[in-house]
């Protein structure tokens, strides 16, 4: 839970998903109610999100809301939870994002969807990679 609630990390494993940069208020843990700036560049569209944690359930749930200046929302929640498996103690994280299109991109989104969802399968991944990597001294 720390890697995904880490939020000044996450343009260096949401690579797929376009995140450029994460502009915070404060350092430390998240908190509700913290208002962030995040940049993303994906499908060939760059876009500024004005976002606020709604959710901070510490190593256990995040959850933020977002709207850039074209009426585009983002819904994200990440929700990890330990599991027991048979090669011992483990996480399952639940990783959900949804995506708000105002009638002028709905257009856009039979082809954009596919899109999205290989880019958030793909940074599932890096994180995952991530975290199986041994750690560097």
């Amino acid at each position: 839970f720390a890697a995904v609630a880490d939020i000044d990390a996450w343009p260096t494993w949401l690579i797929a998903s376009g995140i450029r940069s994460v502009r915070r208020e404060r350092t430390g843990e998240p908190s509700v109610g913290e208002r962030l700036v995040v940049e993303q560049n994906a499908a060939g569209r760059a876009g500024t999100f004005d976002a606020l944690i709604s959710t901070f359930e510490p190593a256990r749930r995040i959850a933020l809301k977002g709207r850039d200046r074209d009426g585009v929302t983002i819904d994200l929640e990440a929700v990890v939870a330990p599991t027991v498996g048979a090669d011992g103690a483990t996480s399952e994280l639940r990783w959900s994002i949804r995506i708000g299109l105002p009638l002028k991109y709905r257009v856009f989104e039979s082809m954009a969807r596919p899109q999205v969802e290989r880019a958030a399968l793909l940074d599932v991944e890096s994180l995952r990679l991530r975290l199986e990597s041994p750690a560097k001294g």
